[in-house]
């Protein structure tokens, strides 16, 4: 008896550590214990139908027992017990009656026990996985560091303390390096599930991993007084982040770069010398992307009358500073706002100025009602909208069409004199398909198109 409440004792003190190592749930390790005992008796006898086993924490008490039937003559030992047996556990137990009778863990044989202890190892692995997946899930677009373990292809493997993390070619930082041993931080970008554990995808390239590392280092940005508007990066070479105070009396661009820079800087030793520039979110978009083209200096900035296109015009000596080596400047401006941009030097755009006579469909008379209103060129023209020409005399019903037309127009100009920033790139990053973008415009100008020979029909009818 001795050496089973031993066993018991050391089962409890097994569980107890098994818990508080592995942080499980108590009865998730209770249950899979449970389950582990009732397939070792299965692999010593065959059945368990008549088996249950009882766990008692509370006075670290373990049993397995048998429900049988008091027999003269035993046939089957599992499921009957010779009277006498049966008399010496209860004196008061009759022939042909059940009782339940206690199973020696001993008996079961290494086998059984083995397979008892695989089974509760694989399980409690099981239990401990999902209990990182759920742990990582949560942290998901979240900041977690850790040691550089290994690294195996180009992958950068973390050491996240209860699994590893995997930063990926495809996020790192280009022209990083990584050395193992060095703490590194990363953004959780992904968790997924695999049959060896979760698999924990750790990026430092994503725009989202710039934002979180201000909003650790900007306390006004954890805090919610100053909030990152958007962000574009170029990772390793160049990012821009916009930023706004719900606080008038906090700058939103001096908290993010600290005192004597501090806090930016921070950051920039963080991202392998990447420089950010750091802009004041304005809603107004015209002054918005002036301040996201710095460090030139805009001198104009309009809205073109298609959806999210801005024509701006600097100084020509700062159009390759508005540009940027390789259009980066221009490019990530564009990616931080969500507006193309048409860039041009002041004199090459006061050169490009095309008189709205020159339009294929403006008559001349509708180019003197447009002059009338000092709307002189297809520049002037391409920022109207629909409803305003509309108001003109003599234009009406043909305002989409001219506006079209001046559109196209202004798209040629800029293609061939001016820098023009990618519009599928931004179509992308807004979720739209530029595809379906394109035969979106296309079925719209065929409409139009198809308006005006209905109208020039009607006319021509009316003369008749």
């Amino acid at each position: 008896m001795a050496k089973k409440e031993l066993g018991n004792a050391q089962i409890v003190e097994a569980i107890e550590d098994i818990i508080n190592e592995k942080l499980l749930d108590k009865e998730t390790v209770i249950d899979t214990l449970k389950e582990a005992l009732v397939l070792a008796v299965k692999k010593k006898f065959g059945t368990t139908d008549n088996v249950e086993v009882e766990f008692e924490p509370a006075i670290g008490r373990i049993s397995i027992r048998a429900k049988k039937k008091v027999k003269r003559e035993v046939e089957d030992p599992l499921t009957e017990i010779e009277a006498s047996e049966a008399k010496a556990i209860d004196p008061d137990i009759r022939i042909n009656q059940w009782m339940w009778v206690d199973l020696d863990l001993a008996t079961f044989g290494r086998n059984a026990i083995q397979i008892a202890k695989q089974i509760l190892i694989q399980r409690i692995r099981e239990a401990e996985r999902e209990n990182v997946f759920e742990d990582f899930q949560h942290k998901v677009m979240e900041i977690t560091s850790g040691p550089i373990q290994r690294i195996e292809r180009g992958a950068v493997v973390v050491n996240l303390g209860k699994t590893e993390g995997i930063i990926p070619r495809s996020e790192q930082i280009p022209g990083e390096r990584y050395t193992i041993g060095r703490i590194i931080r990363s953004l959780v970008l992904d968790v997924q599930k695999n049959p060896r554990g979760p698999q924990i995808l750790l990026s430092r390239k994503s725009p989202e991993f710039l934002r979180k590392l201000f909003e650790f280092e900007v306390p006004e940005i954890y805090e919610g007084r100053v909030e990152v508007v958007a962000v574009a990066r170029e990772a390793g070479e160049r990012s821009k982040i916009a930023v706004y105070s719900v606080d008038e009396k906090i700058d939103p661009v001096g908290a993010c770069v600290g005192l004597k820079g501090t806090r930016v800087q921070g950051i920039v030793k963080e991202l392998n010398n990447e420089k950010i520039d750091i802009i004041g979110w304005d809603p107004d978009p015209e002054r918005f992307i002036s301040r996201a083209l710095a460090p030139a200096t805009v001198l104009m900035a309009f809205l073109a009358a298609d959806e999210n296109h801005m024509i701006v015009v600097v100084d020509d000596e700062e159009l390759s500073l508005a540009i940027g080596k390789g259009g980066q400047n221009a490019r990530l401006a564009a990616k931080l706002t969500g507006w193309r941009i048409t860039l041009f030097g002041r004199e090459q755009y006061q050169s490009l100025l095309l008189d709205v006579r020159e339009l294929p469909e403006v008559t001349p008379e509708q180019a003197e009602a447009l002059h009338s209103f000092d709307i002189d060129t297809v520049q002037k023209l391409a920022r109207m909208s629909v409803a305003a020409l509309q108001e003109i005399p003599g234009i009406g019903e043909e305002a989409p069409l001219i506006l079209a037309d001046a559109l196209v127009t202004m798209e040629d100009i800029g293609l061939e004199h001016g820098f023009v920033t990618d519009r599928d790139e931004l179509l992308i990053q807004r979720g739209i398909d530029p595809e379906e973008e394109r035969a979106r415009k296309r079925a719209e100008r065929e409409a139009e198109e198809a308006l005006k020979r209905e109208a020039e029909q009607k006319n021509g009818a009316n003369k008749t």
